[in-house]
């Protein structure tokens, strides 16, 4: 592949990703390549590539004889992303636990102050960036980037969901607390702690959002989310 195909392919990709996660390309919406190239302004091969990029990542399915459709969540989708950060989070947690790194303590302190600040300010926004920010340094302090890598596209699947569960000011505040526990634990060096924590901290998100897709979201929903 020559640097201007892949390049283009990566300006494809990361303009119909932004589009997904932000609802601007709605849940069983049909994308067309010819339709996206003159989005972005490139030929129709980059953009083909860039789909079946997707396809590999959940986000868009390819329907024999109807083209590229955006990825619907069922609730079962839900609970199998779940079951599967649970499998790998809570492993990840004990492992930081036995980070000795000065540097990512400090970081994961200043991490979780900036959840707490954002929870206590109620911006769902600050909120989600510290919330990257400090997973991102657990997976950090445990050394596993492949790990990193796998639950980073678990967590654009569930996005747009996410969006709507973190305007939930009570979930936050709780969300906090319980970031807060597992925190301390893994600072404390507990790591047989740590991971009882952060797997009981997603089973309850799991069980949340479930809720929030099935009362609120699906009853409204005319293609599903």
């Amino acid at each position: 592949m020559s640097i201007a195909v892949s390049t283009f392919q990566q300006q494809a990709y990361s303009f119909v990703k932004d589009r997904i996660l932000s609802l601007a390309y709605k849940p069983g919406q049909y994308l067309t390549d010819a339709t996206v190239a003159a989005e972005v302004g490139i030929s129709r091969t980059p953009v083909r590539e860039a789909f079946q990029r997707l396809e590999n990542e959940g986000l868009l399915v390819n329907e024999s004889r109807k083209g590229w459709r955006v990825y619907i969540l069922s609730l079962s989708d839900i609970r199998d992303i779940f079951e599967i950060k649970i499998s790998i989070e809570g492993p990840m947690a004990r492992k930081a636990a036995a980070c000795p790194s000065p540097e990512l303590r400090r970081a994961l302190k200043q991490a979780i102050r900036s959840m707490r600040n954002a929870a206590d300010a109620g911006d769902p926004d600050a909120w989600m960036t510290a919330d990257f920010r400090l997973h991102e340094l657990i997976f950090s302090m445990a050394g596993n980037e492949r790990a990193h890598r796998i639950v980073a596209n678990l967590n654009d699947q569930w996005h747009r969901i996410r969006q709507g569960y973190v305007a939930m000011q009570t979930r936050i505040q709780l969300s906090t607390e319980e970031h807060e526990a597992f925190v301390e634990s893994v600072l404390a060096g507990n790591g047989d702690m740590a991971e009882k924590q952060i797997r009981e901290h997603l089973g309850k998100v799991c069980a949340a959002v479930t809720t929030l897709v099935e009362k609120v979201m699906l009853p409204f929903a005319d293609n599903g989310v």
